[in-house]
């Protein structure tokens, strides 16, 4: 057994799409992810580098700090996004309940110069967020995720991203979504990023 205490939560900076400026934390893709999602097969966090033992090791130790020491694993994310003008949540993986959910709104509210980033399929953790304690802080960018013609519940129009699938499929996607364009480590800067997305906006990206 891991002694957590004597562990710290693992922050990657190395992520070639978001580019060194930009933290990020992850979870094990399917563990943490809604089961009735349609897109585990194909499943980006399955493959390439998360694939490697080292990599699943950590993704695994990310999981086990916060359900056996949450405080721990919350100063770590409040050390590294102190010092960073952006952080996002979840390269792999996604909000593994609810008392997650109310971390990050505590971190973002602690933190209101960083810019906080999430896609998740669990709308309805941020929905009854939403519904017992008012909208969430405005440095906390929550965009929920489709995929094809299955979508989240979304009563309370955040902003939602959409997948151009290979095949040439991109039913559901609106007109207006911006696309991306492949790497964080530029857009962020121009105002226009997911960072920016605002409720009734969306985004698209091309399927990996």
């Amino acid at each position: 057994m891991v002694n957590v205490v004597m562990e710290h939560v693992h922050i990657s900076h190395g992520i070639t799409k978001l580019g060194a400026d930009i933290p990020s934390v992850s979870f094990p893709a399917g563990i943490t992810c809604d089961p009735d999602a349609p897109c585990f097969k194909k499943c980006y966090a399955r493959k390439g580098r998360f694939s490697f033992p080292n990599v699943k090791n950590l993704l695994a130790l990310n999981l086990m700090i916060w359900k056996e020491a949450p405080e721990q694993f919350e100063t770590d994310i409040k050390i590294s996004a102190f010092h960073s003008r952006f952080f996002r949540y979840f390269s792999s993986g996604d909000i593994p309940d609810a008392s997650f959910f109310d971390m990050m709104v505590r971190v973002a509210n602690e933190l209101p110069n960083t810019q906080f980033l999430a896609f998740t399929k669990k709308a309805w953790i941020v929905n009854t967020y939403v519904k017992q304690h008012g909208d969430i802080p405005g440095n906390l960018r929550v965009v929920f995720s489709a995929w094809g013609d299955w979508a989240p519940d979304n009563p309370n129009n955040f902003p939602v991203a959409y997948i151009r699938f290979k095949n040439g499929d991109n039913s559901g996607i609106p007109d207006s979504a911006w696309q991306c364009p492949k790497y964080c480590g530029d857009c962020v800067m121009t105002g226009c990023s997911c960072w920016d997305l605002q409720k009734g906006e969306s985004v698209c990206f091309a399927e990996h």
